[in-house]
């Protein structure tokens, strides 16, 4: 079947607009039918969205009337008559043909101004990164999220004061959320949510880093506190204070560690550094491959076991390749939209 989104991150409209969905609603079979049962039991908070779109589209229906022609052209004929002029007469047949046409043309318009209406474009503002590029987005509130390379957010371009602030985050970004809380009572418009595939991250004022990579959601604390509650149920939401770092996976598996200097580091990104906690190449491979959209090739699974500590600088592609191949002695060889290591 034709799939066109990451449905995870849909809402209402985007179902609505969304042509594997239609295609589904308008024309079922098994292959469908078995994808959206099997994809509803892994995300269940979508049921809601996902019932009340397709309610939508299988209610759409239209009626169309149509003024009866002979009794227009009758009516007209005797106007004419009572009229009596040859030219007059011309210009009344031609104003029937006009209705006539308009008769039939009306009732289409109103056809496409009502599909129009049910299922015009998502109000959601989207912003996304190129391999290797990195964003600074301003949000309505003046809060600042920095995009990392191969990375999207969408979010409401004008944020309603009775509402949550509320973005949805594919990839990695770093946050600097604007503190609007003053009086210690919460109101709707100062929570600010981030959603992910896997976690649903609550915030007051503060400053983290959220990167969502290979079915596994990274959340790192600078400053502030942060409440995340879990998209699969069955787990209590986690409080995080500065220097927590919290990693989910889709099973729901949560690892919690708390370092102050991991969790500063974890945004390095930013300052164009990569700065892992003693890493092997394997993991130093897999951010490279999710910032700069090449694979890496290991002639010898012992290259993968390797360790390299210290920043490296990822800039660019190139400059993190020469100082790995200058530390731990290994080359690499570019073929395409890979890259082959191997010792020297």
């Amino acid at each position: 079947m034709k799939k066109t989104g990451n449905y995870s991150q849909y809402v209402l409209n985007d179902f609505l607009c969304d042509a594997g969905f239609q295609d589904w609603i308008l024309k079922p079979d098994e292959e469908k039918n078995a994808f959206w049962e099997k994809w509803l039991e892994a995300h269940p908070y979508k049921k809601k969205e996902v019932a009340a779109a397709k309610s939508i589209l299988s209610e759409i229906g239209f009626k169309i009337s149509r003024p009866d022609l002979l009794k227009i052209e009758t009516a007209l004929s005797q106007a004419l008559e009572a009229i009596g002029e040859s030219e007059q007469r011309r210009s009344f047949w031609m104003t029937a043909r006009r209705w006539r046409a308009a008769a039939v043309f009306i009732p289409l318009l109103a056809i496409g101004a009502l599909i129009f209406w049910w299922v015009k474009p998502p109000a959601l503002r989207a912003v996304t990164t190129e391999y290797g590029k990195i964003s600074r987005v301003v949000l309505p509130d003046s809060s600042v999220v920095v995009l990392n390379a191969h990375s999207s957010i969408k979010y409401e371009p004008k944020w309603d004061k009775e509402k949550p602030r509320e973005l949805w985050l594919n990839g990695e970004a770093f946050f600097d959320v604007k503190h609007l809380d003053k009086d210690h009572k919460i109101e709707a418009h100062e929570r600010f949510i981030v959603h992910t595939e896997n976690t649903i991250v609550e915030v007051l004022g503060t400053a983290f880093d959220i990167r969502e990579r290979r079915g596994r959601t990274e959340i790192s604390l600078q400053r502030g506190l942060i409440r995340v509650s879990f998209i699969k149920g069955g787990r209590q939401p986690v409080i995080m204070k500065p220097g927590d770092i919290l990693l989910v996976d889709t099973a729901n598996v949560v690892q919690r560690t708390s370092s102050t200097e991991h969790a500063f580091n974890a945004s390095s990104w930013k300052e164009k550094k990569l700065m892992l906690s003693n890493p092997s190449l394997s993991e130093i491979f897999e951010y490279l491959e999710d910032t700069y959209g090449k694979s890496f090739i290991l002639e010898d699974p012992a290259l993968g076991r390797k360790r390299l500590n210290g920043p490296i600088l990822i800039d660019s592609l190139d400059d993190a390749l020469f100082v790995m191949s200058t530390a731990l002695n290994i080359s690499f060889t570019n073929e395409g939209d890979s890259i082959r290591v191997n010792f020297k």
